[in-house]
């Protein structure tokens, strides 16, 4: 959110009480038609919008930090808003167990639901403070993580909140289910990775002298969570779910970015430091690829031909690399300082451009560009029920939406 923004509040008052339930204020519907191949039309009624989810209607739904609102936009782009009086700097959202749709409010130390018909409701709960991050848990209740008292929240779909607190937690941003059946978190101050079983137990697991800032997180294959040390020790992490905890290094490594999961079994990885894209087995053995283009590389995917496709921040280019490590370096007019790259449901893979742009690069090395005016500085990207890729505009708070034929909306 730009610095100076006035908090606009729209809704209707509330009465408090255990949960605050409304249904939310909507906004006027606002649908346009279907622009041409490779233009773009701007949905009005959206503001800095952070978290996107699909919803159990078909919709997706997507939190609204700059005006405190709740926005849904079908899949033929009508929008609809919900506001209320104590949604607050929307930030993190995830489909729920029950069919409703769960969000942190940044804004004021709460967590928001909202149904499909636009019910909203807010629970405040005690040990609430500064909530981003939140996802479904395996027992049915939404997880999130408090930024601002260091601690893990829980909230069940009937709204009661749970707060754990414990040593070594500090400022805990990401958090995902793990293969044990426990929530995992990342640490990024004090360089640790959180464990919290469901009944709350906490476990906190420092990774080492020297190391710091874990990045990407990752289930392996091998049933244990895999992370980047960007910090001054660029290596990258394992941890079981007995908690214990390898680090390994390699020639090359250096400055590691993001982590996934490769189709040969193996984690790969980027590093941002040395211009070149990292393999590590499960039993740690690590590989160092180059090759001509690989310039700052930062986001890495498994594509749907069995190879790995990372972006190239500084070059503007799209690399991809195979499973044996042969590296290809893909440039053009279409690709400018990329960003988020994933795979399309046309078997081609899609990236943001900083130069306001959405591209396409086929696995033989194609590049389309699709470029508009209502295109601004786009950001998360993801496939939607509809087939279609749907993205953010930080800059011009709206939502896109570009199909496999290149048509923007």
């Amino acid at each position: 959110m730009a610095p100076g923004r006035r908090r606009i509040r729209l809704g209707t008052n509330l009465v408090i009480a255990t949960a605050l339930a409304t249904l939310g204020h909507a906004l006027p519907d606002m649908t346009t038609a279907a622009s041409a191949v490779g233009q773009i039309k701007v949905y009005p009624g959206i503001s800095t919008p952070q978290g996107i989810a699909p919803g159990p209607d078909g919709a997706l739904w997507f939190t609204n930090y700059g005006n405190d609102s709740i926005g849904r936009i079908s899949t033929s782009g009508r929008v609809t808003g919900y506001t209320g009086t104590h949604i607050a700097r929307p930030s993190g959202i995830t489909p729920g167990p029950d069919g409703a749709l769960w969000f942190t409010n940044f804004g004021n130390n709460s967590i928001g639901r909202i149904t499909t018909a636009g019910v909203v409701s807010n629970y405040p709960g005690t040990g609430v403070s500064q909530p981003q991050g939140i996802s479904v848990g395996p027992d049915g209740a939404m997880w999130f993580t408090n930024s601002g008292n260091k601690s893990i929240g829980r909230i069940a779909t009937d709204g009661s909140v749970s707060n754990y607190t414990g040593t070594g937690i500090s400022m805990p941003n990401g958090i995902a289910a793990g293969p044990d059946g426990a929530m995992w978190f990342t640490n990024y101050d004090n360089a640790s990775i959180g464990r919290i079983s469901t009944a709350g137990a906490v476990s906190n697991y420092p990774i080492g002298t020297g190391i710091t800032f874990p990045l990407g997180i990752t289930a392996g294959a091998d049933g244990a969570l895999w992370f980047t040390n960007a910090g001054r020790s660029s290596s990258i992490g394992r941890i079981s779910i007995a908690g214990s905890v390898s680090t390994y290094t390699g020639a090359g490594l250096a400055g590691p970015y993001g982590i996934t999961a490769g189709p040969d079994g193996a984690l790969w990885f980027t590093n941002y430091g040395s211009a070149s894209i990292g393999r590590i087995t499960t039993a740690g053995a690590v590989s160092n690829y180059t090759g001509p283009g690989i310039d700052y590389p930062e986001g890495i995917t498994a594509g749907p031909d069995g190879a790995l496709w990372f972006n190239n921040s500084f070059n503007d280019s799209i690399g991809r690399i195979s499973t044996a490590g042969a590296v290809s370096n893909y440039t053009g007019t279409g690709i400018d300082d990329p960003g988020v790259i994933t795979a399309g449901p046309d078997g081609a893979l899609w990236f943001t451009n900083g130069s306001s742009s959405i591209g396409r690069i086929t696995t033989s090395g194609m590049v389309t560009r699709y470029t508009g005016t209502g295109i601004a500085g786009p950001g998360g990207m993801s496939v939607g029920r509809d087939g279609a890729l749907w993205f953010t505009n930080r800059g011009n708070d709206s939502i896109g939406r570009i199909t496999m034929a290149g048509a923007v909306s």
